[in-house]
């Protein structure tokens, strides 16, 4: 769907990365994830060429519950200190679960199910 050309203008225009301006190109292409797993965190994930289609898939599925769960993914299933990011990443998990169980649109638009969303680990338990 995207090629490193259009998946960079989407997650540019979708304003995830840092400052634009800055000269170096991993700043460039570094998800600006400040204060995303608790307070004051200041912390980024750079994403290399090969991945920003993959990113920006899931931002165009997802939006900003796409980047979370692909940072998250990337960082061996990092969870938030902020249960609403934690469920935000649980939703984007099964739905992708989802469609590589039933890739086709057709069949996944009238499958019926059922998941719960958030306090699926102990350290969402702890954040209660």
């Amino acid at each position: 769907m995207f090629d490193i050309n259009s998946a960079r203008k989407l997650l540019r225009a979708g304003d995830v990365f840092f400052d634009d301006d800055e000269e170096e190109l991993e700043l460039k292409q570094t998800l600006n994830m400040n204060d995303v797993w608790c307070w004051a965190s200041a912390d980024g994930q750079y994403v290399p060429d090969e991945k920003l289609a993959e990113v920006a898939e899931l931002f165009w599925r997802y939006g900003w519950a796409g980047i979370l769960y692909w940072v998250s993914e990337q960082n061996g299933h990092m969870r938030s200190e902020f249960l609403d990011n934690n469920r935000f990443i649980d939703f984007v998990k099964h739905e992708e679960q989802l469609r590589k169980d039933i890739p086709e649109p057709d069949k996944r638009a009238y499958k019926k199910i059922s998941y719960t969303l958030g306090m699926n680990t102990e350290n969402d338990e702890k954040h209660r």
